[in-house]
């Protein structure tokens, strides 16, 4: 019919006019289409949410939707939330620098997982208005991170009441002793908010599949499927500051007043910083090697002395570890005896990055032509001197002296990012390292953005007799390398040329038990987050963009619905 035809022809012409709006935003500055971090946390702070944020492209929804799925076959630790300390796919997404730098904006830098769980709900299906008893304290400090992955929109997503947050009691509070969890309307709820806040209300997401809602743990909220065909599927990540008791409750009793069990804690992931105070119990992530690796655990290990009868080859090897952690699919390490004149391969590369440290002796560093006059090449390196090479710079070591070289490697492997550039090797020499000899914090010998790590960081501590630390938990691996003096750690003494790996997550403290002051190098290992960053910001903007350009130039836009008395 030409009516239909012209009428489509008006559509065409609409949807180029306003994809060219598309275009010219996407290519407008970076600060326009990403998130302004001080608008999400203003935001944030003020109504107790923010949505929708862009996180995962749709090719990321449907594969990580398939893999959570066939993890509910195996049983989580300890309770029904604890997916992420046993499943690798769970620990890959809660860890993922998208979600993390924007939890860092909003609760600092020292941030736990204390829940994960994959939310399924079928048509018609109701989740009643509640605030998560683990988060309700009025004092507490948690961000969720709900996403859809499947079947999500107004019609499915989150039901939220802003400024509920700052109310200083839970929906299941306000209601007790006078309406049942499932008797609760959205109607009732609009009464009892506006009598808190004249500005609240009801207000129902249009969240779109890989988008989240980023709420404060005390929010008011809940759901409803309304769609007439498709499971909805979301999954829940529950964060806390480090400093914020989490608990868990008594899931056979959802009633206000709240049950809280003292043990067991819930099991819980450093994602970013430290766990100081130990008021909560954190535990390593799952290992997210293909299981061709042992699982690395915090360990102690002493550097032998160089033995009396030499390999034949002129090189004496011996192994401290090799296997995977939560944060890397392989560290290795082990330490070298090189005699005179010997060297223990030709000049080699290996996609693994490498840190390289001398212990004893005078080693030559012979590196790849392409450092235009950086360094002298060989470079002499002495001891305490440190090398760092990243995957695929060619390069070898050799004795030019009349004694023993004793050097210690670490190689590691981890998620390269695409957005990265390859970053140079980096010398350290021995003499920077031994002028630092004043207090435990001093300036970084190494702090470096590298291909597989967000920060490669080392420095040089010196802890006087009698001080140390209590016992905390980090986010990422450190190993140490105790150079002089004895050390207390893991219930255990180290002396000089100890090596000792801390696992991310694992707690532990050290104290100087001599009678001199303890030296010892520290090299921090922070991973990026397990899945990489395949969708940018401005594309995920330009996708939503073109979806909404679609429906208001097909007439079936879909707004935010808000009740009555909602904002």
């Amino acid at each position: 019919m030409p009516g239909a035809w012209l009428n489509q022809a008006v559509r065409d012409r609409a949807l180029d006019f306003c994809l060219g709006i598309v275009q010219e935003l996407w290519t407008m500055s970076s600060v326009s289409t990403r998130l302004n971090e001080q608008e999400v946390a203003a935001t944030f702070h003020e109504r107790g949410y923010v949505a929708p944020v862009p996180i995962l492209g749709p090719g990321e929804c449907k594969r990580i939707l398939s893999r959570l799925r066939k993890q509910q076959s195996h049983a989580p630790l300890d309770w029904n939330k604890a997916w992420a300390a046993t499943s690798a796919d769970y620990y890959a997404l809660a860890t993922d620098d998208r979600i993390v730098e924007l939890l860092t904006t909003l609760l600092g830098e020292d941030v736990i997982l204390w829940g994960a769980s994959l939310i399924t709900r079928a048509p018609g299906q109701v989740h009643a208005w509640h605030t998560d008893i683990e988060s309700a304290a009025p004092d507490g400090k948690t961000v969720s991170v709900w996403i859809g992955l499947s079947h999500t929109d107004v019609r499915s997503s989150l039901k939220v009441v802003p400024y509920s947050h700052r109310f200083g009691a839970t929906i299941q509070q306000v209601f007790y002793g006078t309406n049942s969890r499932d008797s609760v309307t959205d109607v009732d709820v609009v009464t009892w908010a506006r009598a808190k806040d004249e500005r609240s209300g009801v207000v129902a997401l249009d969240t779109q599949d890989g988008e989240a809602v980023v709420f404060d743990g005390r929010l008011w909220h809940g759901s409803d499927n309304l769609r007439r065909f498709g499971t909805r599927f979301a999954v829940l990540l529950q964060y806390a500051c480090s400093a914020t008791a989490m608990r868990i409750p008594n899931l056979e009793h959802l009633a206000w007043p709240f049950e809280l069990f003292d043990a067991p804690r819930p099991a819980c992931i450093l994602v970013s910083g430290r766990n100081v105070d130990g008021v909560n119990r954190t535990v390593p992530g799952p290992i997210v090697a293909n299981g061709s690796f042992p699982a690395l655990t915090t360990r102690i290990h002493q550097v032998p002395e160089p033995p009396q009868e030499r390999s034949g080859t002129g090189w004496t090897r011996h192994f401290f570890f090799d296997g995977a952690t939560a944060n890397l699919p392989e560290m290795y390490s082990h330490v070298s005896v090189l005699d005179p004149g010997c060297q223990p391969h030709p000049l080699h590369h290996h996609p693994e990055e490498e840190l390289v440290v001398v212990l004893d002796g005078e080693a030559e560093l012979v590196l790849e032509d392409s450092q235009e006059g950086e360094w002298p090449n060989p470079f002499a390196m002495q001891a305490r001197g440190i090398a760092y090479y990243p995957s695929g710079f060619a390069h070898t070591i050799r004795n030019a002296t009349t004694s023993p070289v004793t050097y210690l490697v670490f190689k590691w492997l981890g998620v390269r990012s695409s957005n990265s550039e390859t970053p140079s090797a980096t010398l350290v020499a021995a003499s920077r390292v031994q002028s630092l000899e004043s207090g435990v914090a001093v300036e970084p010998l190494l702090d470096l953005e590298t291909g597989s790590l967000r920060c490669l960081h080392s420095h040089l501590s010196v802890l006087q007799p009698g001080s140390g630390y209590e016992p905390h938990a980090d986010a990422y691996d450190v190993a140490l390398v105790v150079l002089e003096g004895t050390l207390e750690t893991l219930g255990e003494r180290v002396t000089a040329k100890s090596i000792v790996f801390y696992a991310a997550g694992e707690p532990h403290g050290m104290r100087n038990v001599g009678n001199t002051p303890a030296v010892y190098l520290v090299f921090e290992f922070h991973a990026r987050g397990t899945a990489e960053r395949r969708y940018p910001n401005q594309l995920a903007l330009t996708r939503r963009l073109y979806r909404r350009a679609r429906r208001l130039i097909a007439g079936g836009v879909r707004r935010t619905r808000i009740t009555r008395g909602g904002s």
